[in-house]
């Protein structure tokens, strides 16, 4: 059922964009699609409504019906209502900057998520696009002169990767945190981080827009993200409250000449391979690759390669094995040593596809992982990793971040 016709027929019903939904712990995260939504939540509930607070709600013991991340679902008042004693009105005593409340919903008797809702054309330009248009990225500068490593920070179950000129952090990569990670534990990953790139003055570019991939940055007060960054490269669809939120927080930080909102290619058939393209010159140190739309946004993001005449490494965020073989490995076909950032901390990234054009030496795997419920890094995502003659490091093993010279 479309947006507008649902809530003209069901104004009070609330509507949720599911983050995660694990049906074996019974986990489910959800945040709003935008501040109206959850504005009637808190209206339902009597509760703090204030969007200075994290938005997110953690259900627990959540055994009801399957349902889809990725997609809107409404929630009736009546269900709402029966969660109010678990729901502090003083939500500013949150322990976390990504979630709000959890509410155990194990004595919930009827189904709670009653109806996925889509979006026509005109609404989904309203909320997700908002951003469409914001500065030029052929303005913006990647390429620099000095010596070229990557450092993989050790954050746990999440993505923060930075790319240095003769030691200096110019590109930060994402800027993740776990999603259960406490706010004493987000300040405690981001460290000297807020010194250091108040120097350095690092491009920041996010990968796609999942919570792992940009809680570190939650933990950022104003002034830090104004001080800590020079501009900013992300995807031009934000999903939900809490990214939203962000945005506007960067946006009004950076400035808008500072803020490049990249739109996702068209795919030309539905239903095919999702491609990635360069953005910038494949001559180039760093190049940066756009994806084509898609609904599963680990596969509709930003991705990056970094090379010199001697080494190479790709940072796929979440991208999957089959886009970074196809789209990427061709043009670095030369002879040198090949490193991977492991995409989806080596969880599922479709099936494991990863062609040599021959002349590369496939070097490290680098697995950015901590502890999870998911079973990542996946044993046989490893397997088919040494199988190629990759050795594997993980960040959570080592206990330290890693840095590879190139």
């Amino acid at each position: 059922m479309y947006y507008s016709y649902y809530k003209r027929n069901y104004p009070k019903d609330v509507l949720v964009y599911i983050e995660e939904f694990d049906k074996q712990s019974g986990i489910v995260l959800f945040d709003f699609i935008d501040s109206n939504e959850y504005f009637l939540f808190n209206e339902i509930i009597n509760g703090q409504s204030s969007l200075d607070f994290p938005s997110m709600i953690l259900l627990t013991n959540y055994k009801k019906r399957t349902i889809r991340e990725n997609t809107i679902y409404s929630i009736k008042p009546k269900t709402i209502e029966a969660w109010s004693n678990q729901i502090s009105s003083n939500i500013e005593n949150s322990n976390s900057f990504l979630i709000g409340n959890t509410i155990d919903v194990s004595k919930n008797e009827d189904e709670i998520f009653i109806s996925s809702v889509s979006l026509n054309d005109f609404l989904d330009w309203q909320l997700h696009y908002y951003m469409y248009g914001r500065g030029d990225n052929s303005n913006i500068t990647i390429d620099r002169i000095g010596k070229l490593s990557v450092t993989i920070r050790n954050v746990g179950q999440g993505n923060w990767n930075e790319i240095n000129f003769d030691d200096e952090k110019k590109i930060v990569y994402d800027a993740g945190a776990p999603m259960n990670a406490s706010r004493k534990d987000v300040i405690k990953i981001i460290g000297d981080r807020n010194t250091i790139y108040n120097t350095s003055k690092p491009i920041l570019i996010l990968s796609h827009w999942d919570k792992d991939h940009y809680h570190g940055l939650l933990g950022m007060d104003d002034s830090e993200l104004k001080n800590n960054f020079s501009a900013f490269i992300c995807r031009d669809r934000v999903p939900n409250l809490t990214s939203r939120k962000l945005f506007s927080r960067l946006d009004k930080a950076l400035g808008h000449n500072n803020i490049y909102s990249i739109p996702a290619d068209n795919r030309s058939t539905r239903g095919g391979p999702t491609f990635l393209r360069n953005l910038n010159s494949l001559n180039n140190q760093i190049v940066v690759y756009n994806s084509q739309y898609h609904k599963d946004r680990n596969i509709s993001g930003i991705v990056l390669s970094v090379k010199t005449n001697k080494r190479s490494i790709v940072l796929p965020g979440d991208a999957h094995y089959e886009q970074i073989s196809r789209d990427i490995l061709g043009s670095l076909n030369y002879k040198h040593h090949h490193s991977l950032v492991v995409p989806h901390h080596g969880g599922k990234a479709g099936k494991y596809v990863y062609n040599n054009p021959n002349n590369m030496t496939l070097d490290q795997a680098i697995i950015s992982v901590g502890a999870n419920r998911y079973g990542h890094p996946n044993s046989s995502n490893i397997r088919a990793l040494r199988k190629s003659n990759f050795s594997i490091h993980q960040t959570n093993i080592k206990s330290r971040d890693i840095t590879i010279n190139l």
